[in-house]
């Protein structure tokens, strides 16, 4: 019988193997990723920087396959040596195949989710469960070739867990020559012993301290997103996205209101001993800068992102409509501005409630079902307006049936409303603001509108409409070293036909109603951009655009930033008579200086950063940097304004401790 020396050699060597098998299968998959990408690389991309990737890759994906070396360490070397019958190999194969399963299934599913959000797995991904959970099952099938990728899922894992056998029995033999050494006891012993310090270094990335370690905050190590994203493994990237969406979520963790009161300390300078948050959301209007609109309109734009509007893309036509809104005389447009955070119902309900968003789920909470006195419909309904929701998909959507109700938006109109035909997430928007023209009325109503065209699957005939780019000279617009331009082409044309859309709508409204006003921004960026390698603010910038009811451009600042938490002030300081209380926790965006809030980012004139980390970019045309005590104040006065959101969201305005 062999003896314990023997056994944890023979263990340990094939948990070599399996270390050595999956660092090379992640790697493997690093260079395919690499490949099927290879379009969206910059020309400028040498052969060192993808060498590069690929050595970054493998020193971070070291504290992947460490942490999966555990398992048969601990349940089959550590088991055997102290049990000898105990059956380490099954617990080593069954588990390698396991994870041969699991990295096979996650590349193939990071390659579709890398091509729509040009992410490696985002937070985003967790409110999959929390959405339209038959849309986006139709839409993986019809939009990414859900059963296609499956398919091959199950080839690569069978190839996969192939490899995996050969080189166990390849560890196996190679082990014999170590279990008959003659002091092969002292071996085990030296060995054991030197665990420790390769368990150090694989957990550090490849380093032996923690100042040269590589993790998921630090692996951007490159000019290019696409080869810092290829850095992370699928694990790591998974990793990152869950940990980043849980940093938003443990601010309400044993949050008490004596947090809350320091926090709105900091917010007003000055002590604030108050039971209630009324205080701190208390705003007193400065005097109508605009006549008092008939019809005040709020849309939010499914994908209605900032990029396309930039002059580098001018040669696309996909924002022709909004860029002939903003050159109107009575036009504001905020460039330097951020939805809330990743997802439609987390712009939604910061533009309605005018509060950061923390993806805590908002329209489901139970304060929910009680109006918020920050809510735009609640306090224009005071003003006198009639309160409206429109949108073309379904009231079960996210609970926004219940939620907008409960904020006092009256009459609201679904899918059924505009002909109930149209794709999984609603119907197209020519049908959709057609039926809103006719519901418009001479009577003065507040329009809270969210469109749903300008999403996947794209199921819109272009060819039927006329107003829209033909798939051939959209195609030809695009430059050489675009991938995937067919795919490219069909997401373009379905920004044109909700832009194109969207402006007839209001032209068509102003011309009826010249004293209405319009707030137009989109639910979220960070979608699909045009460039291979996109800045941050490409990458996540929605526009701002006000536009009729008087408006003038002298009536605001001469640069401006924000964010969806600002539109409630910003839409209070432009109508409101002088002195009028109203409620909100944002500011008005047309006075300036007012940095931008989104769950992970921040903005201001001049930078957009990471709250999660010391990543920034200067804005187009500005070099003017945050000095070190402004950084440290802006990010503590955004961090107070989670806090106050959290509880207001999680427990109402009375400050009592839980």
């Amino acid at each position: 019988m062999k003896t314990r020396s023997e056994s944890f050699l023979k263990n340990l060597l094939e948990d070599a193997f399996f270390f050595l098998f999956f660092l090379l299968l992640l790697s493997v998959l690093r260079g395919a990723f690499l490949i099927i990408f290879k379009d969206m690389l910059m020309p400028s991309t040498s052969a060192g920087d993808i060498w590069g990737t690929l050595w970054y890759g493998l020193r971070l994906s070291l504290k992947t396959v460490g942490g999966i070396t555990l398992i048969p360490f601990l349940l089959g070397t550590v088991a055997q040596t102290i049990w000898l019958r105990w059956p380490a190999e099954k617990v080593r194969w069954y588990w390698g195949v396991l994870c041969c399963v699991c990295f096979v299934f996650l590349f193939q599913t990071r390659i579709p989710y890398y091509r729509e959000f040009q992410q490696a797995f985002s937070p985003f991904l967790f409110n999959t469960f929390h959405d339209d959970v038959y849309a986006i099952v139709k839409t993986a099938l019809d939009q990414y070739q859900a059963l296609s990728r499956v398919g091959m899922g199950i080839v690569m894992a069978i190839v996969a867990a192939g490899s995996w056998w050969m080189t166990l029995r390849l560890a196996r033999r190679c082990a014999c020559p170590f279990t008959q050494l003659k002091h092969k006891t002292v071996l085990a012993i030296v060995l054991a012993i030197l665990i420790v310090p390769f368990a150090v270094f694989v957990r550090r990335g490849g380093a032996w301290d923690f100042q040269h370690s590589i993790y998921w905050k630090n692996a951007a190590r490159t000019n290019q997103h696409l080869l810092n994203e290829a850095i992370l493994d699928d694990v790591q990237a998974l990793y990152r996205a869950r940990k980043l969406h849980k940093n938003f979520s443990k601010v309400t963790r044993n949050l008490s209101a004596t947090e809350v009161r320091e926090a709105g300390e900091r917010l007003l300078g000055k002590t604030y001993e108050e039971d209630s948050l009324l205080p701190l959301l208390t705003r007193r209007a400065q005097g109508a800068k605009i006549a008092k609109p008939r019809h005040i309109f709020v849309i939010v734009a499914e994908t209605y992102m900032q990029w396309p509007l930039l002059e580098k893309y001018d040669f696309l036509p996909v924002t022709k409509g909004l860029k002939k809104l903003i050159a109107r005389p009575d036009s504001i447009y905020v460039p330097y501005f951020l939805s809330a955070s990743n997802g439609t119902m987390f712009g939604l309900t910061s533009v309605l409630l005018g509060l950061p968003e923390l993806n805590l789920y908002t329209a489901s909470r139970p304060v929910s079902q009680q109006p918020y006195e920050t809510a735009l419909s609640v306090q224009l309904k005071k003003m006198g307006y009639k309160t409206h929701f429109f949108y073309g998909g379904f009231p079960s959507w996210e609970n926004v049936g219940d939620f907008v109700q409960a904020q006092q938006l009256d009459e609201n109109y679904y899918y059924a409303d505009f002909g109930g035909k149209g794709g999984v997430w609603g119907v197209p928007d020519k049908e959709f603001f057609e039926g809103i023209e006719h519901k418009i009325t001479d009577e003065p109503s507040f329009n809270f509108i969210l469109t749903s065209t300008n999403h996947p699957p794209y199921t819109i005939d272009m060819k039927t409409e006329p107003a829209i780019t033909p798939a051939d000279k959209m195609l030809a617009l695009l430059p050489s070293d675009t991938p995937d331009k067919k795919a490219m082409v069909e997401k373009l044309q379905h920004f044109e036909y909700a832009d194109y859309y969207l402006t007839q709508f209001v032209e068509n409204i102003l011309k009826r109603y010249p004293d209405s006003l319009f707030v137009i921004t989109g639910d979220h960026a960070d979608r699909y951009t045009l460039s291979a390698n996109p800045s941050l603010y490409e990458r996540l910038a929605v526009p701002l655009v006000i536009v009729g009811g008087g408006i003038t451009k002298k009536i605001a600042a001469e640069k401006m930033s924000g964010a969806h938490m600002d539109i409630v002030p910003t839409v209070m300081e432009l109508i409101a008579p002088k002195g009028t209380v109203y409620y909100a926790l944002g500011q008005d965006v047309l006075k300036g200086k007012r940095p931008g809030l989104h769950a992970y980012y921040f903005i201001t004139e001049h930078v957009l950063g990471n709250l999660n980390s010391e990543e920034e970019e200067y804005l187009p045309g500005e070099t003017e940097p945050l000095s070190v005590q402004e950084e440290k104040e802006l990010r503590q006065r955004l961090k107070d304004e989670q806090t106050v959101a959290a509880w207001r969201i999680l427990h109402g305005t009375a400050l009592e401790e839980n």
